[in-house]
């Protein structure tokens, strides 16, 4: 099976199997060329809240992405070492307020 690895903040190695990505760009199509985008969010994201049921999420602002200045969430699990899915948000705000923050970017 094929697939890019990104080490996330906490130094576990986290793999984005080809088939996933064809499963996010299915769902989210303006994420097509996104594949480094996907791997920068979890190798160096702004936030990183937790999920319901373990899983993490990665949250990274761009300035340019396909449809203009996004957030792009990276759920992901460290115990399974895998991706989940992922996709662009101008409401990241929300998904911070409503989970815990786990880790944050010092700037």
């Amino acid at each position: 099976m094929s697939f890019r690895a990104s080490r996330t903040v906490t130094g576990v190695k986290v793999r984005l199997y080809k088939q996933t990505l064809q499963r996010i760009i299915s769902k989210h199509n303006e994420l097509k060329g996104c594949e480094d985008m996907i791997l920068k969010t979890l190798e160096d994201p702004d936030f990183i809240v937790r999920g319901h049921k373990g899983e993490l999420l990665a949250i990274r602002h761009y300035e340019v992405t396909p449809v203009g200045s996004k957030d792009m969430v990276v759920v992901y699990r460290e115990d399974k070492e895998l991706v989940i899915t992922a996709f662009l948000t101008s409401k990241a705000h929300r998904i911070v307020e409503r989970r815990r923050t786990v880790w944050r970017k010092v700037k």
